[in-house]
């Protein structure tokens, strides 16, 4: 009889800007963190809302009308990407000004995912 081999996922691949996003954004008290299968989500009011997508990239739920709105800057930003999903984004984080940028679209997410109360 075949032995079973129970395979254990490891620790998530992250590059050192998102690891410090990750580190940062968990103290963030709004966002609900799970560490899940697919790895890392952070989610504000049952809504996932930024999700791990590679050891150096982020995706970020933005919504379709904040996208809208910031289309003109997020167009003429290298690091900021559309998803197919057009409410997403996904973010190259490889350096400090990334990471700022990370972070700063986090905040319009939660702000769009939770008006007028923050």
């Amino acid at each position: 009889m075949a032995g079973i081999t129970a395979w254990r996922r490891g620790a998530e691949r992250r590059g050192p800007y998102v690891a410090r996003a990750v580190a940062e954004l968990r103290s963030w008290p709004v966002l609900a963190v799970s560490d899940t299968r697919r790895g890392t989500a952070f989610a504000v009011r049952g809504t996932e809302i930024l999700r791990l997508a590679g050891a150096d990239r982020v995706q970020v739920r933005l919504t379709v009308p904040a996208i809208d709105r910031l289309e003109p800057y997020l167009g003429a930003c290298d690091q900021v990407r559309t998803c197919p999903d057009r409410a997403w984004v996904a973010v190259q984080v490889d350096a400090e000004p990334d990471l700022e940028l990370l972070l700063a679209l986090t905040s319009v997410a939660i702000k769009a995912h939770v008006p007028g109360e923050l």
